[in-house]
């Protein structure tokens, strides 16, 4: 026997309707979702539609509900996991700057980091060129002089100035560098003059051949420069001058 629709109007014979679903017990079907809703009046509506419409706003409510509560819960999942992301990866950058792997100059990028600065009186970037117990001496002879950075920095080398001109340059050239032993480069007298000394490692002797040239005067120079990393950062720790030039190949001075 044929059977009208409740839902849209629809003659059909089966257990539910053919066209919209309507009467179909398998959850999930798009098309009952989609009529899932009243198509009449309310006054027109008979006791049991509004029944039926009632229970179908219910579900859709109750739908709605959860899938906000979902979707909380993974939004709160993704900040969560965000922020472990981002914690793992400050922690390896961290690592892999102590160790030197990234953000590291090289140790001839100190050395000459170090003449740049004073040609340029920039304090900032010649204490940087240090390890702490060097550094804090040089900043309380400063503080003791009561001079400002730029001041302290042009004292310290006036000579360079009266010797080749303000507009002196410095040029650097890098010779032999040998890596030393523990037992090459002993910490006791560092640590006797600064009253502590850091944890050292790659420890290197650097010839340096260095030209003072300006309106003045030039004049050239060869120095050892002693370098090792403190916390993966190359630092300078000790420099003496020699008579001589470094040659380009053996980086010994000609005599």
């Amino acid at each position: 026997m044929a059977k009208i629709c409740k839902s849209c109007g629809n003659y059909y014979s089966g257990d539910y309707c053919d066209k919209c679903g309507y009467g179909k017990k398998v959850e999930g079907s798009k098309a009952a979702q989609k009529y899932k809703k009243a198509t009449k009046p309310a006054r027109f509506q008979t006791e049991e539609e509004k029944a039926e419409y009632a229970k179908w706003d219910k579900e859709k409510k109750a739908a709605k509900a959860k899938g906000k509560k979902k979707g909380a819960a993974n939004s709160a999942n993704l900040k969560f996991l965000l922020i472990v992301a981002v914690v793992f990866v400050g922690v390896v950058i961290f690592v892999l700057y102590r160790s030197g792997m990234i953000f590291s100059h090289t140790r001839k990028d100190v050395v000459t980091s170090y003449f740049n600065s004073i040609q340029n009186n920039d304090y900032d970037s010649f204490l940087k060129c240090f390890p702490k117990e060097i550094k804090d001496d040089y900043e309380n002879d400063r503080r003791t002089a009561n001079l400002s950075s730029v001041e302290y920095l042009n004292t310290l080398y006036a000579d360079f100035k009266e010797s080749y001109g303000s507009n002196y340059t410095i040029d650097v050239d890098f010779g032999r560098e040998t890596a030393l032993d523990k037992d090459d480069y002993d910490m006791s007298e560092y640590e006797a003059a600064y009253g502590s000394a850091p944890t050292i490692s790659n420890p290197y002797e650097m010839v340096v051949n260095v030209t003072f040239k300006g309106s003045a005067g030039s004049e050239k120079a060869k120095l050892y420069v002693n370098v090792a990393k403190v916390s993966g950062s190359w630092k300078i720790f000790n420099i003496t001058q020699d008579n001589g030039i470094v040659t380009e190949d053996m980086g010994i001075a000609a005599e």
